[in-house]
């Protein structure tokens, strides 16, 4: 029953058939995205234990790890051999029913397995076929297997964080995995637009390395038009001061003044220091970033006589942004998270229920959808067998029992 006939309101992507040969975090991101607004997502998952960050991590629930089940919702999962010839003949008939396949293996595996492009469009021209890859399905470094860390490394995203007396550091999030993984949803998804013009699908490709260097953003705009190589400025800026983080009696808090209005309610309403406007080294932007060491101390000096809470309610108050460096126990546990209801808990077959974190993504006409669990290895196997190619028991079971579409050990 689709979400119109019982009364709900339509989900963005009802209907939408999504075939998902990705793992770890950019492909599935991308996939859960797009079950998120509503597309029915299969994720076809080896027998020999499926995706690998089933394996990730000490954090279980219901025997599922907390890793698999952060970008594995509104999935269904489907085993299937595509080592066998009977599973590749079976994953190409999925494929024309599909209206996007996503993959993130290495490349030339799809080919192989007799899935690339050119063999999927050959009996699906409507499907929209995106191929996430480290650097790329041609070149010289199409071959080379790519993570994020290295990714961050190689790209020059890694060179601009971290502090500058100190080595780069990557992101703790791996945010070139994430950003790849958000990008190719968007990418799908104009894709999808695009057919709805011409009536063709196309081939969609959203490499790692690519995604870091766009998320080089102004620091490479900067080299571009100065030549100049950017420096690491840590949790400052080198644009408006003062921004960073700032120290009170009790803990540290991030503070970004970005403009002359809001740097005259800071000394004004909150400090109470308007001999900062009118000092030189401090009155304008400028002078405030070539003087930003000596800036520091002196709020340092004065953020050290009251608690964090006290100075971050009075900024708030005066309209000045600021916040308290959280944990991500007092993130999840706050009161805007709480406010937002940015989480949640959804139906997960083994443990009952699983707490997840809602997509960001609001939308009145066709919301999000509500949320079902990660799915367990081969969950849905049969049911997708049944639904998409019109099997019978006998077949499935028969598949089933040769091994082409039961995990091992079952």
């Amino acid at each position: 029953m689709t979400s119109a006939a019982s009364g709900q309101k339509p989900l963005a992507l009802e209907g939408i058939r999504v075939l998902d040969f990705t793992r770890v975090i950019a492909g599935p991101l991308c996939t859960m995205t797009l079950g998120d607004l509503g597309a029915e997502v299969v994720k076809v998952e080896s027998p020999a234990g499926g995706d690998d960050t089933r394996f990730y991590g000490a954090a279980k629930l219901g025997g599922e790890t907390a890793f698999f089940m952060t970008y594995n919702r509104n999935k269904k999962s489907l085993v299937l051999d595509l080592a066998s010839e009977e599973g590749r003949a079976i994953a190409l008939s999925l494929a024309e029913k599909a209206d996007v396949l996503v993959e993130n293996f290495s490349t030339g595996v799809m080919e192989r397995h007799g899935l690339g492009y050119d063999a999927v469009k050959a009996r699906n021209p409507r499907i929209v076929y995106c191929s996430i890859s480290a650097y790329g399905r041609t070149g010289p470094s199409a071959a080379r297997p790519g993570y994020d860390p290295v990714v961050q490394a190689e790209s020059g995203f890694m060179s601009i964080t971290g502090s500058p007396d100190r080595e780069p550091l990557r992101t703790g999030i791996p945010m070139i995995d994430v950003t790849t993984g958000l990008a190719a949803g968007q990418a799908v998804l104009a894709a999808l637009y695009a057919r709805e013009e011409t009536g063709q699908g196309q081939f969609v490709e959203v490499p790692l390395f690519d995604t870091a260097v766009a998320m080089t953003f102004h620091f490479g705009m900067a080299y571009l038009v100065s030549g100049e190589n950017p420096e690491r400025v840590g949790n400052s800026s080198p644009a408006a001061q003062p921004i960073g983080v700032f120290h009170a009696s009790d803990g540290p808090f991030q503070l970004t003044i970005a403009g002359e209005r809001v740097w005259k309610k800071l000394v004004s309403d909150v400090l109470q220091r308007p001999d900062l406007l009118s000092h030189p080294d401090f009155a304008v932007n400028q002078a405030r970033v070539a003087n930003q060491t000596a800036l520091r101390e002196i709020l340092d000096d004065i953020f050290a006589g009251d608690t964090r809470d006290s100075w971050v309610a009075r900024m708030r108050a005066a309209g000045v942004p600021a916040g308290p460096i959280r944990t991500i126990a007092e993130a999840v546990e706050s009161p805007e998270v709480k406010e937002r209801k940015l989480t949640g808990d959804a139906p997960h077959a083994s443990a009952g229920s699983a707490p997840y974190i809602r997509n960001s993504m609001r939308l009145s006409g066709t919301p999000i959808r509500e949320a079902f669990g990660a799915p367990l290895l081969g969950q849905h196997t049969d049911e997708i067998l049944a639904s998409w190619l019109d099997l019978g028991s006998d077949r499935i079971s028969a598949l089933r029992e040769s091994g082409v579409t039961a995990p091992r050990g079952a």
